[in-house]
């Protein structure tokens, strides 16, 4: 699965980032609606070129899911959040970038899930999910309402026309890891619809 990820940059190097983070599905927004995302739990990349570029920002109520890539120097962007001074190797941004992505924290209702390690906020329970777990669940949480066909192609890469059971069998290992440590969330499934609901 391609994972998605919000690029707030400026417009004349968007072509530069779409050949960078080829192996992403890229949303570029404007600088200026930042603040609209500070809230979402999706993978974010801030790219700033000038200081004019991060008047908008308030570097402090950002969460830990935003990479800032600049080639300025200003403390305040470093507060919770990965950074990367430019210029640098092409390969060096990707490395880190691949390593932040990794190591994201996704947040939703009682549970976070860093590096498949899903954790009850609320009572300190935790399980572990299998990567295709995680992706199937991350997902879910970043849509909040997803279809089975677009898991089983894009996450379990099943084609499909193929019929099989293989997304109901993993659904039922989350929903129990979910018991396991008591969360309020549920997946429930509607038809062709699958929704992450509290």
């Amino acid at each position: 699965m391609k994972n998605k990820i919000n690029i707030f940059s400026d417009k004349k190097i968007k072509l530069f980032l779409k050949e960078l983070f080829s192996d992403y599905e890229l949303f570029f927004i404007d600088l200026g609606d930042i603040q609209d995302y500070i809230e979402n739990n999706s993978l974010n990349i801030i790219v700033i070129n000038d200081n004019k570029s991060t008047k908008p920002i308030d570097f402090k109520k950002l969460k830990g899911n935003f990479l800032i890539l600049s080639n300025i120097k200003n403390q305040n962007m470093k507060i919770n959040n990965q950074f990367i001074k430019t210029p640098t190797s092409i390969n060096q941004i990707k490395t880190i970038t691949e390593n932040f992505l990794e190591n994201i924290k996704i947040e939703f209702h009682d549970i976070t899930i860093i590096n498949e390690k899903m954790t009850n906020i609320n009572n300190n329970l935790f399980c572990y999910l299998t990567k295709l777990e995680s992706e199937i669940l991350s997902y879910l949480i970043y849509e909040r309402e997803g279809t089975k066909n677009y898991i089983q192609e894009n996450i379990l890469n099943i084609k499909g026309t193929i019929k099989t059971n293989s997304l109901d069998s993993h659904l039922t290992r989350i929903r129990k890891k979910m018991n396991q440590i008591n969360t309020g969330i549920k997946i429930q499934s509607k038809s062709e619809k699958l929704l992450i609901t509290i």
